[in-house]
């Protein structure tokens, strides 16, 4: 009993300091989880000649593309949608294609797209033209695989 009565006047310190010595903890920028990311989905071109990664161009996520060898800054888009951002892509295997998939306007009615890494960007957009690979109204398109073992082959569903 002793031994108890001599602890609790340590207790009732402790218990009276903690708050006091808590202090607000600051808040965390929340773009710092939901902003924009400065890069992200990189990937290598199957040659190994290009890599390609996914960040805003003129605000809105936009797939770049850069030789292996050349520095970051060196990157051009290769899409330049300005209101739904493109989210992801996939390298056909032999290298020659960039292919994803994109809505117009938020219909969900997305279709895909293949755009040429090495074509030249055209005037008005400063980007290379990107080929609808499935053009038709009120459909929804998805890539499924880009099988290995069968080149110029996509799965779309």
């Amino acid at each position: 009993m002793r031994r108890f009565l001599s602890i609790c006047p340590v207790f009732a310190v402790l218990l009276w300091a903690g708050p006091a010595a808590a202090q607000q903890v600051p808040l965390i920028d929340r773009n710092l989880f939901f902003g924009d990311p400065e890069i992200a989905g990189a990937q290598i071109s199957p040659d190994g000649q290009y890599i390609t990664f996914i960040k805003p161009h003129r605000g809105v996520l936009n797939i770049w593309l850069k030789l292996q060898e050349d520095p970051f800054d060196a990157a051009r888009p290769m899409t330049a949608d300005t209101t739904r951002p493109v989210t992801g892509y996939f390298w056909s295997h032999d290298s020659r294609l960039i292919l994803y998939v994109q809505d117009k306007g938020g219909n969900e009615n997305f279709h895909v797209y293949a755009v040429d890494p090495q074509a030249q960007p055209e005037e008005a957009t400063g980007v290379p033209r990107a080929r609808d690979l499935t053009p038709y109204e009120d459909t929804r398109a998805l890539i499924y695989s880009v099988p290995r073992d069968a080149p110029g082959h996509i799965v779309v569903g």
